[in-house]
């Protein structure tokens, strides 16, 4: 008997594609996701977009900015800012995920020649740029890290003898051509960590995006589902005969959908503004509108997934397949700049990561309507082409 029980259990799921897909194919591609991500962040494929500054015109300037340009985990704007506060820009506007600027000559003695400007939601990106600076300046640069100390070493001793000058001059030419492995950089490297122009806090903007848009597709795919359901119990059928036919079904959840998404999404950010003083309602009618338009588009993918699925089951298989990696791959459960380039690119591909852009984008840079207009655009493409397709499946179900 239990042989007998093990074997309807085995043909039950070999049968269900749906569970096959789940227990088999959905737990290879989440790791595979995963591993691309964490695997990357020790090593060459993390790739962080750097905005490039300095204010000096030397040779050991341009030595540098040439070892940064070639250092393979970063991807540096091809544009060289010539002020702090350029680089500054960039960094809020979200053009590149770290800043680094030379503000001063580094064969001299000042402090803190390099500035690296942090965005706080990436803090992990200014520790990785100003260790990437450090290992420059102990290897590529070797010369210029003991050039800096020698000024100290000589007021310590009393002075150097000119044998001695000329010995550390010979020796620093032949680090320039030779480099070798030194640690006497420090005190090269200052970080600051940048303000959002609305008081908000990065992190905080930033998860409570993500979280949004991650429940909007779990509850939208749940909602979508009943779609099914009244297909198989006859109640299309009978509403098929009406004037409308049977889309006043799927436009009636659309909107059902929408408007429950935006009230699900509001409670998670009324938490943020009370709990975090993150300032929703300074941006209100902005952040009302991205909440409806990731509402809308998760109702859209919801139904179209739910039109394609012929069984309840089936459905909550897809859905579940969906959202997971969407989620991964869009930012929800990682943020993105964590991800190789080629996993960021993918991730465009799902609402997550226009929605949360958005969401950050209001909420930390302050961004405007017209600034906001790339993320809008693929949201409200997918809500509408969502809705379509559930329509034409409905009508194409209903002449079977």
């Amino acid at each position: 008997m239990i042989l007998a029980m093990l074997k309807v259990m085995a043909l039950s799921l070999i049968r269900d594609r749906g569970a096959l897909a789940m227990a088999f194919l959905l737990p290879p591609t989440i790791f595979v996701i995963f591993a691309a991500i964490f695997s990357g962040t020790s090593g060459d494929e993390l790739r962080l977009k750097l905005a490039y500054g300095s204010a000096v015109a030397s040779d050991v300037a341009t030595r540098f900015e040439t070892a940064i340009r070639a250092e393979p985990s970063l991807r540096v704007l091809p544009e060289t800012s010539n002020s702090v506060e350029a680089v500054r820009e960039r960094v809020q506007q979200g053009e590149a995920d770290v800043g680094l600027v030379l503000r001063d000559d580094l064969a001299g003695t000042g402090d803190s020649p390099v500035l690296v400007l942090v965005d706080p939601g990436k803090l992990m990106g200014g520790a990785i740029v100003a260790g990437q600076v450090q290992r420059i300046l102990a290897g590529t640069l070797a010369d210029v890290g003991v050039k800096r100390m020698a000024p100290s070493i000589e007021a310590l001793v009393g002075g150097f003898t000119p044998q001695q000058n000329a010995q550390l001059d010979a020796a620093l030419t032949q680090m320039a051509e030779d480099p070798a492995s030194t640690d006497e950089s420090s005190g090269v490297v200052a970080q600051e960590t940048l303000q959002g122009r609305s008081g908000s806090g990065a992190t905080v903007t930033y998860y409570a995006g993500a979280v949004a848009i991650l429940f909007l597709l779990f509850s939208a795919m749940q909602g979508a589902a009943t779609l099914i359901e009244e297909r198989n119990s006859g109640i299309v059928d009978r509403l098929a005969v009406g004037p409308s036919g049977t889309d006043v079904v799927v436009i009636g959840k659309f909107l059902f959908l929408t408007l429950q998404g935006t009230l699900q999404v509001a409670l998670i950010f009324v938490v943020a503004a009370l709990a975090y003083k993150v300032d929703v309602l300074g941006r209100l009618p902005v952040w009302l509108l991205i909440t409806v338009l990731s509402s809308a588009a998760a109702a859209g993918l919801g139904l179209a997934v739910a039109s394609a699925c012929t069984t309840k089951q089936q459905a909550q298989t897809v859905s579940t397949f969906v959202v997971l990696v969407f989620s991964a791959i869009g930012g929800s459960m990682v943020p993105r700049f964590m991800m190789p380039p080629w996993l960021q690119d993918i991730g465009w591909y799902t609402p997550n990561a226009w929605a949360i852009e958005a969401y950050h984008g209001v909420l930390w840079r302050d961004e405007t309507l017209t600034d906001l207009t790339a993320s809008f655009l693929p949201l409200a493409g997918l809500a509408l082409v969502g809705v379509l397709v559930a329509v034409l499946v409905s009508r194409w179900r209903l002449r079977l």
